[in-house]
């Protein structure tokens, strides 16, 4: 029973603490925007990435995704994240062009490109509805689009555990600091294996910890399968929520005209 209580006081803790995290992150212009039309948003620019295959088209969407991200007030965490891309990116091309003076292969760096402007459309869609959407209309939504219950949840825990691992990457980072341990780049590349010991391993066990963590919170708040959920606060659907899907599918039907016209088509294991 004592262990239970604790479980349920680390639930409740977890969820609060992300929570003011996630509300220190809210925009007032994203914040008004429907939970239903951000959705739309990154499922549209889910499919999409999926279906093109030119830098071209890609970089079409990846402009304006990344304007529609820079409405987060936050955007040192967008600023990370790039930098985490960019370093993805770089290690990327330098094995492949290693593998090019080992294997007559042709080094292809639009084909490495590729995958990671997938990535980055996907970064620019899901960090804003992340970070400008309280979990309450997440579940609503989910639900309101008579989905099955296996798949709304997770969906939601998903979505609400990206500002819950900022959150334990902070407090990792803050334990780091005060036990004495440096947290700079420079610290990082001389001794890699230290920080991995110290920094991913304690994030990992987090991360597992948080996510049962989260189901637990879902618990505690009555969601279940059979449970008919009360909106916290009715989510009217307005001109601007009109007027930004309808500009999405402008941004959509120009990303199409750039893929099919003047989109070099990559092809290969990139695709």
């Amino acid at each position: 029973m004592q262990e239970l209580s604790d479980n349920k006081t680390q639930a409740t803790n977890v969820y609060s603490s992300s929570s003011l995290f996630m509300r220190q992150g809210q925009s007032q212009g994203l914040e008004h925007i429907n939970t239903l039309a951000k959705m739309l948003i990154s499922l549209v620019a889910s499919v999409i990435t999926i279906i093109f295959s030119s830098p071209e088209g890609l970089l079409c969407l990846f402009a304006f995704s990344f304007a529609y991200a820079l409405f987060l007030p936050q955007l040192k965490i967008l600023f990370f994240a790039y930098i985490f891309a960019v370093i993805m990116f770089m290690i990327a091309m330098f094995f492949s062009y290693l593998l090019s003076l080992i294997i007559p292969i042709p080094f292809d760096s639009a084909g490495i490109a590729v995958p990671f402007l997938r990535m980055l459309v996907m970064l620019n869609v899901v960090l804003p509805l992340a970070f400008s959407t309280r979990i309450q209309n997440i579940l609503t939504t989910l639900k309101s689009l008579r989905l099955p219950f296996c798949i709304y949840l997770p969906a939601a825990v998903m979505i609400r555990f990206i500002p819950t691992f900022l959150y334990d990457i902070k407090q990792v980072a803050e334990t780091l600091r005060i036990r004495g341990y440096s947290m700079t780049v420079g610290e990082t590349m001389r001794h890699p294996i230290t920080m991995i010991r110290l920094l991913f391993t304690p994030l990992l066990f987090r991360s597992l910890r948080t996510s049962e963590d989260l189901g637990i919170a879902g618990e505690l708040k009555g969601i279940n399968a059979n449970t008919v959920m009360s909106k916290y606060k009715t989510e009217a659907w307005n001109m601007r929520d009109t007027g930004l899907m309808l500009f999405t599918l402008f941004i959509v039907a120009l990303a199409c005209y750039i893929e099919i016209f003047f989109g070099s088509t990559v092809t290969g294991g990139h695709r």
